[in-house]
Parts: structure tokens; C-alpha cells; sequence
């Protein structure tokens, strides 16, 4: 409902925060690195984080503890992303990309690998989801690209 902020300190802590209190709500330990991006799920009971040791983990807001950890890239992860109503299913995958030069689509209902992006020469820095008629997901890279991936 949009009354949860999740920050992190650029170590391992992710803090979830209460808009409506000012306060802390929860907070997650268990990269091994530092945590550079996090993605509440379209439904808000579960927030993804990822970063410089390479793994997603999701964590599960209600019992406040972590539900999936994927060793998803051998380098840093720069941005990951729920799909909110792409293909008519409401947040079915979770993207992600990373310096190393890929993009990756995972099943939120396993956790598995759907597909991996390649094309960009380096690092990817970002990615985003298309909704609508023209769906798809895009990337952004190092390599000063853009690309859709339909």
C-alpha cells in the first residue's frame, strides 16, 4: 500500500521502514557483501535485494525472514525488477543485471532461471520492464546501449 520504504547502508543490512510510524518495521542480514539495490513485489509481502556478491535474496515481509537466496551472477548485480502486469501475470518474474554483462528473468514461483540477456559489450547497469501492447523487458548497458528484449 506503499506505507513500506526499504533502505540499505551500502553494507549488509537492508532496513524495512514504516512510512506511517517513522519507524523501523524489520530488518534483513545475510549478504556477504554490500547491498546495492531492493524491489518489493508486486503483492508487498516479499522485498528482493541484491548486490556485490552476486545472489538475489527474497525475503518474506510477514514472517520477516529470508524465503530464497539465488546465486544469480558471477559479478555485482546492479538492478533487479518485478514484473508488474507483463504478459497479464502480475509479478510472475523478477529481473535483474549486472556487471557481468548480462540480464537474467527469473520464475517467482520456483526461483529458477527463465532466460538470460546477452548482447551488451560489459557491464549492464540497468533494466526495466515494458507493460502493454509493446511488452518486453529492456537493459541498458555500459557499452552506452539500449536494448529490448521481447
Amino acid at each position: 500500500d506503499g506505507s513500506l520504504v526499504s533502505t540499505t547502508d551500502f553494507g549488509s543490512v537492508v532496513q524495512v521502514w514504516d512510512l506511517r510510524s517513522g519507524k523501523s518495521a524489520c530488518s534483513f542480514l545475510g549478504h556477504a557483501k554490500r547491498v546495492l539495490c531492493t524491489e518489493f513485489s508486486p503483492n508487498g509481502f516479499q522485498l528482493a535485494t541484491a548486490g556485490d556478491d552476486g545472489t538475489i535474496k527474497v525475503w518474506d515481509l510477514r514472517q520477516r525472514k529470508q524465503y530464497a537466496s539465488i546465486p544469480a551472477h558471477s559479478r555485482l548485480v546492479t538492478q533487479i525488477k518485478f514484473a508488474h502486469d507483463v504478459y497479464g501475470q502480475n509479478g510472475e518474474f523478477l529481473t535483474s543485471c549486472s556487471f557481468d554483462g548480462t540480464g537474467k528473468v527469473w520464475s517467482t514461483r520456483n526461483w529458477k532461471l527463465l532466460s538470460t540477456l546477452r548482447g551488451h559489450e560489459g557491464k549492464v547497469m540497468g533494466v526495466d520492464i515494458l507493460d502493454g501492447v509493446d511488452s518486453g523487458i529492456v537493459t541498458c548497458g555500459y557499452d552506452k546501449t539500449m536494448k529490448v528484449w521481447r
